[in-house]
């Protein structure tokens, strides 16, 4: 795969400006030996190479950084893992292993940071669900059910497969909880946010 610039200017989606500083191998190093765990190479390339942001009003990354911002799911959102319901067509029923959270899928724009409503949903990558080669499942989780477990949803069966099929290809606007994405839903733009003062 060339460099995730590059593909992204090949598919039309400009990369507007840049962090002030892109995470080091080094930062994603520390995160990885925090979280006791080893990201996809698809993933690692990402995060060094453009940084966080958003594609479009749909999909926004995090990446790992030496200061806050990246972290193993937290225990509230764990306890509601182990009760999720599944709307992937697949046998799981819950997460009860380790999810590591690198982003939203996200439907509109501010506020940042998000608020986990029903137009939003927690990107979650499974690194004990391994697919192909070093890459692992994403899943996503729908708020809409109120008053009742968030459902999980697989999105991808691998990092670059969420961003090229889901965004670039809009299979993402099928997902049950992107009900009525607007005209500017995908909008080719990747906007990279700044990363905390170290």
């Amino acid at each position: 795969m060339p460099p995730w610039h590059d593909w992204l200017e090949q598919q039309g989606i400009a990369v507007l400006g840049a962090p002030a500083r892109l995470p080091s191998d080094q930062d994603i190093d520390k995160a990885e030996a925090r979280l006791k765990v080893r990201f996809p190479a698809s993933y690692r390339r990402f995060c060094t190479e453009l940084g966080p942001g958003r594609l479009g009003d749909l999909l926004e990354f995090w990446v790992p950084w030496p200061v806050k911002g990246f972290f193993d799911v937290p225990r509230d959102i764990r306890a509601r893992l182990s009760v999720v319901k599944d709307a992937s067509g697949g046998g799981r029923q819950a997460v009860t292993e380790k999810a590591i959270q690198i982003g939203y899928v996200v439907l509109g724009g501010a506020p940042i940071p998000r608020v986990i409503s029903s137009r939003s949903a927690e990107l979650l990558l499974l690194p004990s669900e391994p697919t192909e080669g070093d890459e692992c499942a994403l899943y996503a989780l729908d708020h809409r059910t109120s008053g009742a477990p968030p459902r999980l949803v697989k999105l991808a069966r691998s990092f670059p497969s969420l961003v090229q099929e889901g965004f670039a290809a809009k299979r993402l606007c099928k997902l049950p909880f992107v009900a009525a994405p607007g005209a500017d839903q995908f909008e080719m733009e990747y906007h990279p946010r700044e990363l905390p003062a170290p």
